[in-house]
């Protein structure tokens, strides 16, 4: 028992000892586990010189507080940015937030190698350190390879690829990713790659590759290789161009070549570069292109082409000839007499020197040189002079004709073009009056007159008049206007020895000649021959006219007629003039209208000239025949009609017919009748109706030129028209016409309209709608005179107040009756209708400010 005590320990003291151990194991634990850790980690780093270097200390198992002299030391166990005895190179530390030290080397230098330490003392009692060792090198540097070289073919050329390392490294060439070794055509060396005798086929891109082994480097180095070709010119051809003064040329240069070369212009003489020459040259580097503007003769000359570019250049001449257009700078104006020889000389300059010629004004074109084959007696000839840088052309005639008198053009041309100027060839002549047209005058009634001639004469001629041979200078009643070469004599001629043989009378150094015109009295026309009845209506009368044998000196240019009631004075009668012309036949129609039926007139005639009215004649009576029915209807086809007469329809389905109003013979026409029948031929050639239930009528209403149209007909058919006009009397005899109906074209039935949709339902109401009105207003206004057409056109159609049939004044009366002779007309119209005319003109005169009456209330044609 005693010793088992003495053994065992208390348990105070077992706990102490556990204490004291486990203090001890925790101290040596926590001691082993503080260090300092470098990153990057490895032991050994390699960084190649002129790189950056980042290196960071960390301590790591222990408490940043209880670490004290925290530094880098460089491989001389120097301080970093502690006061160093020997500098390495730049570097710097730096403590960051996180409590790591950086170690910062901006540019790797070669003796930069060598053992970096990282130190502390953790708890002030244990040394903390860490090294890593730093070792450089030289990477790959390309210290002579450009990435673009240029290679001239056919030439030996080196691909420049020089590239230094530490260790050296190793070269290999590709071209496509194909390695290349030496052979005969490439040789590796040191510095670069030789090709031997280039071609155009090694060009391309290649491929200088360096690698060093024990630094674990390879680089690339592409370089592109243009193989570069000596320019040549695409033409060999000696260049010429002609080129006109003042001008701008456009001379072009180009060459093929690689690169593209550019070009360079020099002109032989000067040898100067015309780049920069002055205004006028201008050169385009890039093209090739020299132009000169307002070419100067001093630009002729040879110009050399350059083109260049790296592989080399070559020229070109080129020759410019510039040509300078012609000049006329001499012709001179000559008069030479008829019969003689006239020599007309014309001098020009240009280079090349020009040809000269002439031309005749009115000719088309110039002569030729030497004898004209037309006319023999017109020469020309040439003469060149180098010397003097002219040409003289000389135009020659012989003998000399009046009708060689004319401007003449001389003609010089080159390649430059033609010049032109005039000269005039005066040929003198004796007095000719071949273009005086007067030979005879006429006056009346001391009226005065003016009696010209004019006298071609050169020179210019003198004139003097006589009259029946006696000389005029002194005679009263005369006055001379102008003695040459156009000369007037105006006479008043107040008693017969003033009428006669005028002769004009012109005298120059060649000559005298005369010319003579004949002044006469004139007179009122002779009696109007013989009026014969043509047609009568009740209304109307169409009369034949034979006008006077004697006209009176003057030409006839109306025709009178006087008419009335034969109860009735002819101082009440009507009258009615009519245009008349020269060239109308003796035997020409007249037309009267608005006369009453059933009335017995008086008709006589006079012609009218200048003078005045002639004496009344060709007396006759009529009685109108009583009211009647109208006259037959004309139509007037605007269809084409065939051999047998039977007018052709263009339409299928409808005509289109158009009719003359007729003479309504005393009643007016209150409408006209259509009636239409399908027809065929019968056995003895007749029309025949298919059906007489089939013919149709159509009653139309009108009193101005008609038309109708007759629709929903069958096509490819014959149809038999008879029109009809009706006044209060009764019908018209009928105007018939067959008509054909073209084929192809149906009738127009109408169309379903269940399948028609209600827009074009509506659309087909509003357009017959509007048909409808159309024709209701188209009849209004002829029928009625009322209407929106009548509004819109009834002021211009508004007859005119009629003078022409007025009733004679009391002095015009005395005059119409007597036959004055100093009745003066006024012809307002002309051109009567002759033999079948129709057409009604009205001529209104004054006879001596008297106005003549009417009785007529209508003059449209019949």
């Amino acid at each position: 028992m005693g010793n088992f005590s003495r053994g065992r320990l208390s348990d105070g003291g077992s706990r102490l000892i556990f204490f004291i151990l486990l203090s001890g194991l925790c101290f040596i634990s926590l001691t082993n586990a503080v260090e300092l850790v470098i990153k990057p980690s490895e032991n050994v780093q390699k960084k190649a010189v002129g790189k950056t270097l980042l290196l960071t200390c960390n301590l790591e198992g222990g408490e940043y507080h209880l670490l004290t002299e925290f530094e880098w030391r460089d491989p001389f166990n120097q301080v970093i940015n502690s006061q160093m005895s020997r500098m390495i190179m730049p570097m710097t530390t730096e403590r960051w937030a996180d409590n790591k030290l950086a170690l910062i080397i901006p540019q790797m230098k070669e003796e930069g190698s060598g053992n970096y330490t990282c130190s502390g003392v953790y708890a002030k009692s244990q040394k903390l350190t860490k090294s890593v060792k730093l070792e450089t090198f030289v990477s790959i540097t390309w210290e002579d390879a450009p990435t673009e070289q240029n290679a001239i073919v056919n030439k030996d050329f080196k691909i420049k690829c020089r590239v230094t390392a530490n260790p050296s490294p190793v070269v290999n060439w590709m071209k496509n990713d194909e390695p290349i070794t030496t052979n005969e055509h490439y040789v590796i060396e040191a510095d670069g790659m030789l090709i031997r005798q280039v071609t155009e086929a090694d060009d391309g891109y290649y491929k200088c590759r360096a690698s060093v082994v024990d630094t674990g480097e390879i680089e690339f180095r592409s370089i592109k290789v243009e193989v570069l070709t000596l320019p040549t010119f695409e033409s060999t051809e000696l260049i010429r161009k002609e080129v006109i003064e003042g001008e701008t040329v456009n001379i072009d240069c180009h060459a093929s070549g690689k690169p593209e070369p550019t070009y360079t212009w020099i002109k032989s003489n000067t040898k100067q570069d015309l780049s920069n020459v002055g205004d006028r040259f201008s050169v385009n580097q890039l093209k090739g292109a020299l132009t000169i503007t307002n070419l100067r003769k001093e630009d002729s000359g040879e110009y050399i082409c350059e083109a260049r570019n790296a592989a080399g250049f070559i020229t070109r001449p080129v020759n410019l000839l510039v040509i300078v257009k012609p000049v006329v700078y001499e012709i001179r104006n000559i008069s030479i007499p008829t019969g003689k020889e006239a020599k007309l000389e014309c001098r020009a300059s240009g280079y090349p020197l020009p040809s000269v010629t002439f031309r005749k004004f009115g000719l088309d074109k110039p002569f030729v040189a030497g004898a004209q084959q037309w006319d023999d007696r017109i020469v020309v000839e040439q003469r060149y002079d180098e010397a003097k840088r002219e040409t003289t052309g000389t135009l020659i005639i012989s003998p000399l004709n009046t009708t060689d008198d004319d401007l003449y053009e001389c003609i010089a041309e080159n390649k430059g073009g033609a010049a032109r100027r005039n000269g005039h060839l005066n040929v003198e002549y004796a007095p000719s009056f071949a273009h005086t047209p007067m030979k005879e005058a006429w006056s009346w009634s001391k009226r005065p007159i003016n009696l010209t001639c004019l006298a071609e004469a050169i020179p210019n001629a003198t004139i003097r008049w006589k009259l029946n041979e006696q000389e005029l200078e002194n005679w009263p009643h005369f006055h001379k206007y102008g003695n040459g070469p156009q000369s007037s004599l105006l006479v008043t001629p107040t008693d017969a020895k003033y009428y006669g043989l005028y002769k004009c009378v012109a005298t120059n150094t060649h000559g005298t000649a005369y010319h003579t015109i004949r002044l006469q009295e004139a007179r009122v026309p002779g009696n109007i021959l013989q009026a014969k009845l043509d047609v009568a209506t009740a209304t109307t009368l169409s009369i034949f006219l034979i006008g006077p044998s004697d006209v009176g000196g003057l030409p006839i240019k109306a025709i009178v007629v006087q008419f009335k009631e034969q109860r009735k004075p002819w101082s009440e009668a009507f009258n009615k003039t009519w245009s008349y012309e020269s060239s109308r036949t003796q035997n020409a129609k007249y037309i009267l209208e608005g006369l009453s039926p059933q009335t017995p007139y008086d008709f006589r005639f006079a012609a009218v000239n200048e003078v005045g009215i002639g004496n009344w004649g060709a007396d006759f009576k009529y009685t109108m025949p009583k009211r009647s029915s109208p006259e037959e209807p004309k139509f007037l086809h605007t269809y084409n009609i065939d051999n047998e007469g039977i007018i052709q329809s263009p339409f299928g389905d409808r005509i289109e017919l158009r009719w003359k109003i007729p003479a309504d013979n005393g009643e007016v026409i209150d409408h006209f009748e259509v009636k239409y029948c399908a027809v065929q031929r019968n056995e003895e050639d007749q029309w025949e109706a298919l059906s007489e239930n089939e013919c149709r009528t159509v009653e139309h209403r009108t009193n101005e030129v008609s038309w109708l149209e007759l629709v929903n007909l069958t096509p490819d058919t014959y149809y038999k028209i008879e029109l009809r006009a009706h006044n209060q009397i009764g019908f018209s005899t009928p105007n018939e016409d067959i008509v054909r109906t073209a084929r192809g074209t149906g009738t127009f039935i109408g169309a379903d309209t269940s399948q028609l949709s209600s827009a074009l339902l509506f659309a087909i109401l509003i357009g017959i709608l509007l048909l409808i009105f159309i024709i209701v207003d188209v009849s209004c206004y002829f029928v009625h005179h009322a209407g929106l057409l009548h509004l819109l056109c009834g002021k211009s159609s508004r007859k005119q107040p009629r003078e022409d049939d007025p009733k004679m004044t009391s002095e015009g009366k005395e005059l119409l009756n007597s036959g004055h002779r100093d009745a003066k007309i006024h012809i307002e119209s002309s051109t009567p209708m002759i033999d079948n005319g129709k057409k009604d003109t009205t001529v209104q005169y004054d006879i001596k400010k008297s106005v003549a009456k009417t009785g007529f209330a209508k003059d449209s044609a019949v």
